[in-house]
């Protein structure tokens, strides 16, 4: 009984050998491809931490399963390797070279100057809903997947808001989509009283005063819609800039806290896509952290 305990314990660590090394080969192969000669084993990154942790959870979910080597490589490690590449795919806007899926600087400043990273968001939620297909789960693959998830609302909303395009002004302010890019409610008052002056002042007196009378009103009601609608902006790009800040963190990070922070967020308007939700259901089932 000893020596078959024996046995099948050797060909438990000599399958695990064959599946490490076949794990090690396929991530060395998918780094060399994107960085060529110049990868090294030891090389870091956000692309080689996920392939690392991703190809990890596939190992032991084949050695639980007694799944052997050829299957392995070809089923279960390829489709774990397949997602990591996917959700490369569904950040365009990185360089084809960066081993890095999102910028680390301030993502307003980023937002500002109009460099906002283009991503897929429907790729991005095929890429969550492929990962929670999957019988394996991955901690890089969670933070990452939260992180992007997040990301691509933020950058998303501030785009919309602080760089809508007006075509050198062309388009009209009440045509303007987002509010911090409408004119002054105080500037379009006396630009619009001046163009009735033009219009109206020589020909139709009354009709002039007319207009200045009621927008003399309403100035007061417009000015103070306009600040609430511009106060929004700046609240919900930092509510979201906080809850973006907070997946940073190098040490474990509750999902419950996620949850509930993208909760109150929802509630404040923020649309978050609905995977995000999906996804911190998911960790919530089994660790509550990652």
């Amino acid at each position: 009984m000893d020596a078959e305990h024996h046995q099948v314990a050797t060909n438990g660590v000599m399958l695990r050998r064959q599946l490490e090394n076949i794990r090690s080969d396929a991530v060395q192969n998918q780094i060399s491809a994107l960085l060529g000669s110049e990868a090294t084993r030891s090389y870091g990154g956000q692309y080689h931490n996920l392939l690392r942790g991703i190809s990890r959870a596939a190992l032991e979910h084949a050695l639980a399963n007694n799944i052997g080597p050829d299957d392995f490589e070809y089923e279960v490690l390829r489709d774990a390797l397949a997602l990591v590449e996917g959700l490369r795919d569904a950040i365009p806007g990185r360089s084809n070279r960066s081993p890095n899926f999102l910028d680390d600087g301030n993502p307003l400043d980023l937002i500002k100057a109009d460099k906002v990273p283009l991503i897929d968001r429907r790729s991005l939620e095929g890429q969550v809903g492929d990962y929670l297909a999957l019988p394996y789960r991955s901690e890089a693959m969670d933070r990452t997947l939260v992180r992007c998830l997040i990301a691509a609302e933020m950058y998303a909303y501030g785009d919309e808001m602080l760089n809508e395009k007006t075509f050198f002004g062309l388009v009209p302010s009440l045509l303007r989509r987002s509010p911090m890019k409408q004119r002054h409610a105080l500037l379009s008052y006396l630009i619009g009283n001046l163009g009735n002056l033009v219009l109206f002042g020589w020909w139709w007196a009354g009709l002039f005063w007319f207009f200045v009378v009621t927008s003399t009103l309403a100035l007061p009601y417009v000015w103070l819609n306009q600040a609430k609608a511009r106060r929004r902006v700046v609240n919900l790009l930092t509510i979201m800039g906080t809850l973006y800040y907070d997946q940073r963190s190098d040490g474990p990070i509750s999902a419950y806290y996620t949850r509930d922070r993208a909760n109150d967020a929802s509630r404040q308007g923020v649309g978050w896509p609905s995977p995000l939700f999906a996804l911190l259901d998911d960790i919530i089932s089994r660790t509550g952290r990652y």
